[in-house]
């Protein structure tokens, strides 16, 4: 604690009071957190007490954060066998080293639409609600192997829910339907994730993804477009370390129109399809053997606002180090003194 306490000043007596009421030995994890390679803090100033006090949230953070990334590797290797990811996307994933992750879910009204499933004539027709489920559920699997202290999800009707690890619980679907006639705030609500996490950004970069089925509403339930771009160019400070990816549960083309156009437009932002047409649409770029299952899908939805490579998949020809048909694949995450190996047969 004595380096703390002659270079950082106020900073050390902060972490004192927060050592002395809430974390006892987390100082000792923070300390050594600020002085290694991969987390050295910039110059701006320490939060202040109150910001770090009078919310929960940072405290959970601030103690978990420096849990060693070697726990998770058997996480990790679970899941890339569980989900059979390419190993062209699984050798990528160690770019969210010490990511803070956010989802923000929308659960306004038109969530609890059919989907148009072609031909299927099962009695429950599958809503959008229900995708969104699913995808979310399994990319916070994914997610909380690299944001070690929980996924945060935010919702645009309801109450956040802090520090999600596996097997995130959905509130029961009587709850949902409560909102299903509430308006679709995805500004107010991405504002608010831009506020809360300000500090982390100082840190760590920040990964939002949010999973939406229409255009956003401003606060009397108009359409409102403009405001969301407004804040995905320039509120996003800096940009380079603010990755989005916004993912459309809908199989109305029309409806997400202008993400489109933003998806080519608007650095560090990826805007990602169901399954099977963002499927189609990679093949018919890549070429119909490239392999696309659905584990690389949720690798796509976590990199394609942190790593072009992905964002490209369904734009323009990309090189391809790995293949799905190679015997065996070797690679490493995390840097050099964390292998882990993977054989595909």
């Amino acid at each position: 604690m004595p380096e703390i306490v002659m270079k950082h000043g106020v900073g050390a007596r902060v972490g004192l009071r927060l050592q002395q009421v809430f974390f006892g030995k987390a100082v000792h994890h923070i300390a050594k957190e600020m002085h290694s390679t991969d987390n050295q803090l910039p110059s701006a100033p320490p939060p202040s007490y109150e910001s770090v006090v009078n919310d929960n949230r940072y405290a959970y953070h601030s103690n978990q954060y420096s849990e060693s990334y070697e726990e998770h590797i058997p996480g990790l290797d679970r899941f890339i066998r569980r989900y059979e990811i390419s190993p062209s996307f699984a050798e990528r994933l160690n770019q969210l080293k010490g990511y803070e992750i956010v989802f923000i879910c929308d659960d306004s009204g038109s969530m609890n639409t059919p989907l148009d499933e072609g031909s299927n004539s099962s009695h429950t027709k599958k809503t959008r609600w229900d995708e969104l489920k699913q995808i979310v559920s399994t990319v916070v699997d994914l997610a909380s192997i690299f944001d070690t202290d929980g996924v945060d999800v935010y919702f645009l009707n309801r109450e956040p829910m802090f520090h999600v690890g596996e097997k995130l619980d959905f509130p029961p679907m009587t709850v949902i339907l409560n909102n299903f006639l509430c308006s679709t705030p995805i500004v107010p609500v991405l504002r608010q994730v831009l506020n809360d996490k300000r500090n982390h950004v100082y840190e760590r970069n920040l990964l939002i993804l949010l999973a939406t089925d229409g255009v956003p509403t401003d606060e009397y339930e108009r359409p409102d477009v403009r405001t969301l771009e407004h804040v995905l160019k320039n509120e996003r400070t800096p940009i380079n370390r603010i990755p989005v990816t916004i993912i459309a549960c809908t199989d109305d083309d029309k409806c997400m129109e202008y993400l489109n156009d933003w998806d080519k437009k608007i650095p560090n932002l990826d805007v990602v399809d169901d399954y099977v047409n963002e499927k189609k649409q990679i093949q018919a770029c890549q070429g119909r053997d490239f392999p696309f299952g659905f584990g690389d899908y949720i690798v796509k939805i976590l990199m394609g606002g942190v790593d072009s490579w992905f964002d490209d998949l369904d734009e323009k020809k990309v090189t391809i180090n790995n293949q799905r048909q190679s015997n065996t694949a070797a690679y490493s995450f995390f840097g050099s003194d964390m292998n882990s190996n993977y054989t595909y047969s």
